[in-house]
């Protein structure tokens, strides 16, 4: 370790008792793509390795996508600082395909799996990455727009498991992106800025350039307020889904006695994206009519929901 690189002031910032609190003290493998976000995160997860009290191990990863010019660049920036602060940095180069037409998406599946693959290896149970409260806003306002279940609507989890031995931590969901930048800047770190991330041909991108600032300017807390929210959301959902349930196929009269909110999201969670909440409404309605004719409501993907006088399914046609 080498404390000299980290001063003072970060080793002493408010962040570091919460990130300790948040990872247990675990040893922890930090994403780190070369952003001001994501290097914060690993001078902070640093920073309470070195206190006294502390005896985790800090491990970093850079998983290289290979799609920008840039990337190079970015690896060196990451394993140049990893070697200032004698942390092991483990770089793994990725291949990215779209899914469904969505490049982000395709390098979001090959990032975590590939982080949880260094993980293991690593034998760390605990992978951090530095999502914060504006990434928190705009995936609301996304799931919002696109009619989302109650799960997406709740936003960004602060942790979820990435494999029966490992959790995914994201520590900074309350922390603004300012913030962030203010640590680097007090570390004398640089960072690089990913030109897609206000690429207006992407709805984040557009949200970020556009929508975004007219929030703050109109409500100053809106990212904070929006984190806020999500954990009161998931707290809430994670009790109402305790009523729903699971599978694709059920029974009509057990499904049609549910509160209809609670049959709206058992639908919800088997159909996904593939019908608008005015289908799966439309779906709950004729659950819990008294129509006991043979009915198929076609959704997308080739999926389709079958209604019978015995039964409920969503199959693949």
């Amino acid at each position: 370790m080498n404390k000299e690189v980290v001063p003072l002031s970060v080793r002493r910032h408010k962040l570091v008792a919460s990130i300790r609190k948040t990872l247990e003290d675990q040893d922890v493998l930090v994403g780190v793509s070369g952003g001001s976000d994501s290097i914060a995160l690993l001078l902070l997860c640093y920073a309470g390795s070195l206190q006294e009290s502390a005896s985790f191990k800090v491990t970093a990863a850079h998983i290289h996508h290979g799609l920008r010019d840039a990337s190079d660049n970015e690896q060196l920036l990451v394993e140049t600082l990893c070697k200032k602060l004698a942390i092991t940095c483990i770089t793994k180069h990725v291949d990215v395909s779209p899914i469904k037409g969505s490049l982000a998406a395709g390098a979001r599946e090959v990032r975590y799996a590939a982080l949880k693959t260094i993980a293991q290896e690593a034998e760390c149970p605990a992978v951090a990455v530095a999502h914060h409260a504006q990434d928190q806003l705009e995936t609301m306002l996304m799931a919002l727009c696109r009619g989302s279940g109650l799960r997406k609507l709740s936003g960004i989890a602060s942790v979820r498991p990435l494999s029966p031995e490992i959790n995914l931590y994201r520590p900074l969901l309350q922390v603004s992106k300012m913030e962030l930048e203010e640590i680097c800047m007090l570390a004398d770190v640089t960072w690089c800025t990913d030109p897609t991330n206000i690429d207006v041909s992407t709805p984040r991108g557009r949200l970020r350039k556009d929508v975004v600032p007219v929030l703050r300017d109109l409500w100053n807390g809106a990212d904070r307020h929006a984190s806020n929210a999500s954990m009161l959301l998931h707290a809430a959902t994670d009790s109402f889904h305790a009523s729903v349930l699971d599978g694709s196929i059920w029974d009509r009269k057990l499904l049609a006695e549910l509160p209809l909110p609670v049959i709206n999201a058992t639908l919800q969670q088997a159909i996904g994206e593939r019908a608008t909440f005015e289908t799966i409404s439309l779906i709950s309605e004729a659950v819990i009519d008294t129509n006991s004719h043979a009915r198929t409501f076609q959704l997308q993907d080739g999926w389709e929901a079958t209604i019978t006088s015995k039964q409920v399914s969503i199959t693949h046609s």
